[in-house]
């Protein structure tokens, strides 16, 4: 086993039967016990998506939790925002099995503290560092089976949030394709709960698209619903259910479903940096403040939590409700956008027109310091939160190094598209000088 080619940023994910293995999940659980017991006490939370191989690890994982010491709470199927629900609830780490939009022979896991949201890397790093020195404590642990009681608990606080974030009262048809993940009969429910109408054009309760990824070119089905007037909104959320993708006479961005949210929510943001200015001209509007931090998940929410703000998220379809629980929740996003006027939501938003483009790179460290270098000699570095962003006459650039494949990623804007497109040369031609 190569721990170090499946251990993440942010996750554990890797070609199921290869990379990630029965065997593979038990040392995990191991360690992952290990790492609770000497940090966080003896419980853990076990829960996964419904992908078939989630079926064949889930058995393995609690095993080699138990074999720690650790009492196992059991709370079945879901996404992965239940597991850390059920995770905050009980006061435990949670771990859910599931490689989220990755092609369905993948499979992984995330880990999440008490408090709901992702492990920092630091903390991926000692539990990596377990499972490769098998420095792993033994104990008799126990198992408790809670599904329907966390099921029925998580239901009824992600109603009332819902309901609670909901700026009118909810008179449309809904299409809804879950890609038969983890959302799969549970978002159509919780929306009718709230008065839509909805047309579930999910084909099994099983993943079938693949990768289980809501991106438009998946979402043809879902866009003729709305096109053709079956429906008023379309809505699609990926495989355990933390990504969400909406459709009205288009395909809103995710700064734009970000800036819906936030006049939702109404309270100070935590936004990664490649977010659009739009939501800070917002928040400026509202007396409000936004916090920015490094892509990712993880670093997202763990400043989320430190600045006690009321919503954190990212523009690739990631948002979090604090008050609910501090990980990205597909459904409560679907919720909020049913019952939102999201035209007039879209009217109250500054326009900004945005770029994103990205490049491979040998080593992602060389190319940022050199970018940073030929960056300098023309303009002023404004944040290095997450590699650089700077102001070019018209346009705010933000160029960092990916953090899951060999990549520089870039995204420009300026709020006059004939600006963007004018520097937007000038910008390609800085940013892959090196």
């Amino acid at each position: 086993m190569r721990p170090e080619k499946v251990f993440k940023r942010y996750d554990i994910r890797g070609r199921f039967g290869d990379e990630i293995d029965k065997e593979f999940a038990e040392i995990l659980g191991k360690a992952l016990g290990t790492f609770t017991k000497r940090n966080y006490g003896n419980r853990a939370v076990v829960s996964k998506d419904n992908k078939g191989s989630s079926n064949l690890l889930k058995d393995p994982l609690i095993q080699g939790l138990r074999s720690t010491g650790i009492k196992v709470i059991d709370v079945g199927t879901g996404p992965t925002d239940y597991t850390a629900f059920c995770g905050k609830e009980h006061g435990a780490v949670s771990v859910q099995i599931t490689s989220s939009h990755m092609p369905l022979d993948f499979n992984g896991f995330k880990l999440m503290y008490p408090e709901g949201n992702g492990f920092v890397n630091e903390d991926m790093d000692r539990v990596k560092d377990l499972f490769r020195d098998r420095d792993l404590d033994s104990g008799e642990g126990g198992l408790n089976e809670m599904e329907d009681t966390m099921k029925q608990r998580y239901r009824g606080r992600i109603r009332i949030h819902g309901s609670k974030l909901c700026t009118q009262t909810v008179d449309r048809t809904v299409a809804v394709d879950t890609m038969g993940g983890a959302t799969s009969g549970l978002l159509p429910e919780l929306l009718e709960h709230i008065g839509a109408d909805v047309i579930d054009i999910t084909e099994e309760d099983r993943p079938y698209r693949d990768p289980p990824d809501p991106k438009p070119e998946q979402l043809q089905e879902l866009k003729k619903r709305v096109d053709e007037g079956e429906a008023d909104l379309g809505l699609a959320t990926d495989m355990d259910g933390d990504r969400i993708t909406a459709y009205t006479n288009r395909f809103l961005t995710g700064d734009e479903i970000f800036g819906i949210m936030a006049q939702a929510v109404n309270d100070d943001v935590v936004a990664s940096i490649d977010t659009s200015e739009a939501l800070e001209d917002l928040m400026d509007d509202r007396g409000k403040e936004i916090h920015y931090t490094r892509v990712g998940d993880p670093f997202v929410m763990d400043k989320a939590i430190e600045e006690d703000v009321g919503l954190a998220g990212e523009p690739n379809g990631h948002y979090s409700v604090l008050d609910f629980v501090p990980y990205n929740s597909g459904i409560l996003t679907a919720l909020v956008l049913t019952g939102t006027d999201i035209e007039e939501a879209l009217d109250r938003m500054p326009k900004y027109h945005v770029k994103r483009f990205s490049f491979e790179v040998d080593n992602k460290e060389k190319a940022m310091k050199e970018i940073k270098a030929s960056v300098e000699e023309s303009y002023d570095i404004i944040s290095e939160v997450d590699g650089v962003k700077f102001e070019t006459e018209h346009c705010d650039v933000v160029v960092r190094p990916s953090g899951s494949s060999p990549k520089v990623r870039v995204m420009a804007e300026s709020e006059r598209r004939s600006w963007l497109n004018d520097e937007l040369p000038e910008i390609r031609e800085k940013v892959r000088k090196p």
